[in-house]
């Protein structure tokens, strides 16, 4: 919420020709909490996925920011009203001006799975001020575990 940017660094990959897939598997978990009143803030909200890349080499490129390569989105209403409150898809990644990008003519992928959680609430005193575990079920609390799996693949 509250237009919050997190930023997941992956590892650095390597094209080694133009017509060759470039493909890395490599997971992200996310968790937050909040009440039934964040809740319907997120039905409101969208997780933002941006592809970049560095620049190409260049005596500047240390100060100089990285370039988008690919952006798509998922709405968190659309990850709460779904069977299970759980989805997994691929989002494009929009389109792109990468020259060795748009010569594979196929589109970005990201293979993304968002999934959120409620725990019962129940009404319990003092219960949740000596539990820090948030495990026990009797702490009045809503978690969202957020799982985002990504992968950049070249065909579904």
């Amino acid at each position: 919420g509250n237009n919050s940017k997190i930023e997941l660094n992956t590892a650095e990959i390597c094209s080694r020709s133009d017509n060759e897939v470039i493909i890395w598997n490599q997971s992200f978990g996310l968790e937050c909490q909040g009440n039934e009143t964040a809740v319907e803030e997120l039905k409101q909200q969208r997780v933002v996925f941006e592809l970049r890349r560095r620049k190409t080499a260049s005596f500047f490129s240390k100060l100089s920011r990285s370039e988008l390569v690919g952006r798509g989105e998922i709405s968190w209403k659309s990850v709460i009203e779904s069977n299970g409150m759980k989805i997994e898809r691929f989002v494009v990644m929009g389109e792109t001006k990468d020259p060795i990008l748009e010569y594979c003519n196929k589109p970005l992928l990201l293979k993304v799975a968002l999934k959120i959680q409620a725990s019962k609430l129940v009404n319990t005193k003092r219960v949740e001020d000596l539990c820090e575990c948030r495990d026990c079920r009797r702490c009045n609390c809503l978690d969202y575990e957020a799982f985002v799996v990504a992968c950049a693949l070249d065909e579904v």
